[in-house]
This record gives structure tokens, C-alpha cells and sequence, in this order.
């Protein structure tokens, strides 16, 4: 949150038992869901960091095709 204002972090910690998720919501609704049981936390990063590159990219070319 220190370098993107926009960003929210909610947290839900259960001790039930249940599988290790880390869920994502971005801004647009789209959704990541990671099982912690199969990745490593270098995984999840790596992962959550390619999603955002790709959206980001996906925003530069929409202003792109607006303003030419």
C-alpha cells in the first residue's frame, strides 16, 4: 500500500484446517486465486506479478488506441 494508494489488503486467517489460499480481487473484478499448498511464496509472487504486468500493459494500449 506505501506505493499504490489504490491498493487494498484485507486479510482472513483461519486455523480450520483448510487448504492455504491467497485470493486476489482486482480493481476490474478479475479474480487470481492461489493454493498455497502447491506454490511457493516465490511462486504466488511471481505469478501475481505477471498478472499485473499484463494488466498494466493491457491499460497502456487501450490510452494508446485513445489518444494516438
Amino acid at each position: 500500500q506505501a506505493t499504490n494508494t489504490n491498493c487494498e489488503v484485507t486479510a482472513d486467517v483461519r486455523h480450520d484446517g483448510s487448504e492455504p489460499v491467497v485470493d486476489v480481487t482486482f480493481a476490474d473484478g478479475d479474480r487470481l486465486i492461489m493454493k498455497g499448498a502447491h506454490l511457493t511464496t516465490g511462486e504466488m509472487l511471481t505469478a501475481l506479478a505477471s498478472r499485473c504486468n499484463a494488466k498494466d500493459l493491457k491499460e497502456e494500449q487501450k490510452s494508446k488506441k485513445k489518444n494516438p
